[in-house]
């Protein structure tokens, strides 16, 4: 049991406390208790309050607003830098030149990356603070914008991809050395045991992002109609253990695609031999629970290193799917409608039919992987 005395926002003290199986677990039941037992309300903020004020009533709003879980998880590590750098400040003395030193410092010591999002929480947090009247204006919109290196994309070629699925099915070379605690396995053997040549078979078939493979049904799949509906994805719940969410990365991302033959003869072949689980996925854990994409990333990384192709990772084959698909003369619509992108020309969005199931992908990737 975890106890603090807390003086909530009537200005009385009291004695809070919350249970765990573990000591670590209570302090985590208690804390997350107490940073919405003491969250400040819209109406308690003014321009004298704090920017870690801010950002708990920031935080709140986007809970409110059911912000993906990924997403809490990154504002609130950002969050960390942005309350260490400047949260004793007050929201009136935000000035937009401090906080400009502020993410240049943030990018030249923690990264790119780090600095944006950073810029980012903090745009959000001003921009609350502006609707409430606790600022005037929000300082963050003349701050310098960061800009994130773009990396070339880079995809397997035709060879290459037939090169891994081979691999993965028949590889007679060994993946690591035998040991008492791992015995010698060949990477086909590998694949097999780790259950991971069918889920790199999907993600060739479809393109599909890894948290909406593993996050597949059965009654996401229609073998009549050779189709499977992306409607969700799996993610991992911070202190909780992985969940399905019944939701997309984007709204464009929920979609139907076609099948092509290789990938349904795998499904059809799967359904027959694999064991039900609670959750009816189609790759579940070796427990029947549901599968974590960080898990499956690093058995890859075992297999990708053995195959000296170091740089493919899970994303690579949906950058796979798209290049052959321009290859094949089909549209960028056509592209967009697979991977399930929002698109940024107005003419393609209106004019052109969406959520269109394009039957051609699974055509030209069957002309190619086969």
């Amino acid at each position: 049991m975890a106890k603090a005395r807390v003086r909530d926002l009537d200005g009385v003290t009291r004695l809070v406390e919350r249970n765990g199986r573990t000591g670590a677990e209570a302090e985590r039941h208690l804390s997350a208790h107490l940073a919405e037992r003491t969250a400040p309300s819209m109406g308690d903020l003014t321009p004298e309050s704090r920017l870690t004020a801010l950002w708990e009533a920031y935080e709140a709003h986007l809970l409110e607003e059911g912000r993906a879980i990924r997403t809490m998880e990154r504002y609130r590590y950002a969050s960390t830098y942005v309350i260490k750098g400047v949260g004793g400040y007050k929201i009136r003395e935000a000035s937009t030149q401090r906080l400009d030193a502020f993410v240049k410092t943030v990018k030249s010591k923690h990264g790119v990356s780090v600095a944006k999002s950073a810029r980012v929480i903090l745009s959000g947090m001003f921009g609350l603070a502006v609707r409430y009247g606790a600022a005037a204006s929000n300082p963050v919109r003349d701050v310098g914008t960061i800009k994130m290196e773009s990396k070339p994309a880079r995809s397997l070629s035709v060879d290459e991809l037939r090169g891994v699925i081979d691999a993965l099915r028949s590889s007679d070379k060994v993946l690591n050395a035998a040991n008492k605690v791992t015995p010698k396995q060949t990477i086909s053997e590998y694949c097999a045991i780790a259950d991971l040549t069918d889920v790199v078979i999907m993600f060739a078939g479809t393109g599909a992002r890894i948290s909406e493979v593993l996050g597949l049904r059965w009654s996401d799949i229609d073998f009549d109609a050779k189709t499977v509906t992306i409607s969700g994805k799996v993610n991992r719940m911070p202190g909780g253990g992985m969940i399905r969410e019944s939701f997309t990365k984007t709204k464009s991302g929920a979609r139907t695609l076609p099948l092509p033959d290789f990938a349904l003869s795998m499904l059809m072949a799967r359904r027959v031999s694999a064991p039900t689980n609670i959750y009816d996925v189609v790759f579940p854990s070796t427990t029947g629970l549901l599968r974590d994409p960080s898990a499956v990333s690093k058995q890859w990384r075992r297999v990708r290193t053995a195959l000296k192709l170091d740089w493919v990772t899970s994303h690579t084959f949906r950058k796979t799917v798209a290049t052959l698909i321009d290859e094949q003369g089909l549209s960028a619509r056509v592209g967009a409608d697979q991977l399930g992108h929002a698109q940024i020309s107005m003419t393609q969005d209106v004019y052109m039919g969406r959520k269109t199931v394009h039957t051609e992908v699974a055509d030209a990737l069957n002309r190619i992987v086969q």
